[in-house]
């Protein structure tokens, strides 16, 4: 089946958003529907634009799709959040490996 075709169906995309949430969440030992919350602590912050950054890299969600999933955030915050890992990714070598490897992992 096509990538494409596959992607474009809404129930698999949810099921691929799901299981990003839950790869991120299980790495960062902390529960799924943190990245639903409002929380700013930087220990859920952080893993949320994550998940963020790969739900783009790995749907073809859109930035307003990505935050409905994401607790209802509006698509400037998703910005926002893929704007910031690709900087931290930049900077911090262990982080780019580490979604590297999140990436590879995760490619349906």
């Amino acid at each position: 089946m096509c990538i494409i075709r596959r992607m474009s169906n809404p129930q698999l995309r949810e099921s691929t958003i799901k299981s990003i949430q839950e790869a991120v969440a299980l790495l960062f030992d902390l529960p799924v529907e943190e990245f639903g919350r409002e929380s700013s602590s930087r220990l859920v912050v952080i893993p949320r634009q994550i998940a963020m950054f790969l739900t783009k890299q790995l749907t073809d969600a859109s930035l307003s799709e990505i935050g409905r999933y994401f607790g209802g955030r509006h698509h400037t915050t998703v910005m926002h959040s893929i704007a910031r890992v690709r900087e931290l990714r930049r900077s911090d070598p262990a982080l780019d490996h580490l979604l590297s490897k999140l990436l590879r992992d995760l490619k349906p």
